[in-house]
C-alpha cells in the first residue's frame, strides 16, 4: 500500500499539482516528515542521473532555467540557495536546513529534473520506488550488539530528558 507521503510526492512529479495540494492538507507531523524525506531523495536521486560534481556551470544553467520556468518574477527561488542545495546533493556542499525557503526550492527542481527527463508513467512509479527503496536502505537502524561486559543503564526518569526541540515543528506551522 502506498503511503500519504508517497502518493503526494507522485501526484507533484506526474503534475497533479490539485491532489497534491490536498493531500498535503491532510498530513499530519510524521507525514510531514516521511515527505521531507522523500522529497529530498527524489532530490539527491535525480540531482545524481543528471549532474557530475565539479560542473558548476551545468548546475547554474539549469537553476537559471528552472527559475524562467517556474519563478518569472524572480521572488520564489533563491539562486545561491538552489544552486547550494544541489551541491549538497553532489556531496560539494553542506546541506541546508529545511526551511519554506529550501523547501521550495527543492520543491521547484525536483518538478523541474523530473519533467525534463520525460519519463512514462511507468517511468515516474519506478522513480518513486527507487527513492522509496534509497530511503529506506539508509534509513535502517544498525543492529548493535550490547558488549556482555557492559551492565544495563540506569532507568532514566522523564524529569532527567531535555525539552523537546519544537523548532521544526513552529517552522512548519509557521509556513501552514
Amino acid at each position: 500500500m502506498t503511503s500519504a507521503p508517497t502518493a503526494a510526492l507522485t501526484y507533484l512529479v506526474a503534475g497533479q499539482t490539485g491532489a497534491h495540494e490536498r493531500q498535503l492538507a491532510r498530513f499530519d507531523d510524521d507525514q510531514w516528515q516521511e515527505y521531507l524525506d522523500l522529497l529530498s531523495g527524489l532530490f539527491v536521486l535525480t540531482v545524481d542521473r543528471r549532474f557530475r560534481p565539479g560542473e558548476p556551470a551545468a548546475v547554474i544553467r539549469f537553476v537559471a532555467s528552472v527559475r524562467e520556468r517556474f519563478d518569472p518574477a524572480g521572488t520564489a527561488i533563491d539562486p545561491t540557495v538552489a544552486e547550494t542545495l544541489m551541491y549538497a546533493a553532489l556531496g560539494q556542499h553542506d546541506t541546508l536546513p529545511a526551511t519554506a525557503e529550501t523547501i521550495t526550492a527543492q520543491t521547484l527542481l525536483v518538478v523541474a529534473l523530473v519533467t525534463d527527463e520525460g519519463l512514462s508513467p511507468a517511468g515516474l512509479t519506478d522513480l518513486i520506488d527507487d527513492t522509496t527503496t534509497m530511503i529506506a536502505l539508509h534509513s535502517e537502524p544498525a543492529e548493535l550488539e550490547k558488549p556482555p561486559e557492559a551492565a544495563d543503564p540506569a532507568p532514566v526518569e522523564e524529569a532527567d530528558l531535555p525539552a523537546p526541540d519544537t523548532t521544526a515543528d513552529d517552522d512548519r506551522a509557521a509556513q501552514q
